[in-house]
């Protein structure tokens, strides 16, 4: 299956800038994507998006438009088609 992958702000220059499309195995969950984009993207995707090999706790990741902490979290499971986006915190002042 593929999903589309947006990353915003600081975040989207780890995808050249643009949506990257991603081949995934059926059942696969969040988890598994950002395990796949660590692997491709390298030590500055880690850096950015995990701590400890978890989702770092100020980037928020949506599916479809959903916030995954409303749905199974990392564990929430992908569908061919999906669109997920990586939004990284904002301040401002």
């Amino acid at each position: 299956m593929k999903v589309r992958v947006r990353a915003f702000a600081t975040l989207s220059n780890l995808l050249g800038g643009g949506p990257l499309e991603v081949e995934l195995p059926e059942g696969s969950t969040v988890g598994d994507l950002l395990a796949e984009l660590a692997r491709r993207l390298g030590r500055p995707f880690r850096e950015a998006v995990m701590e400890g090999g978890r989702l770092a706790e100020y980037v928020k990741v949506f599916v479809n438009g959903r916030d995954i902490d409303f749905l199974s979290g990392l564990d929430t499971v992908l569908r061919d088609g999906d669109e997920v986006a990586l939004i990284p915190p904002a301040g401002g002042g």
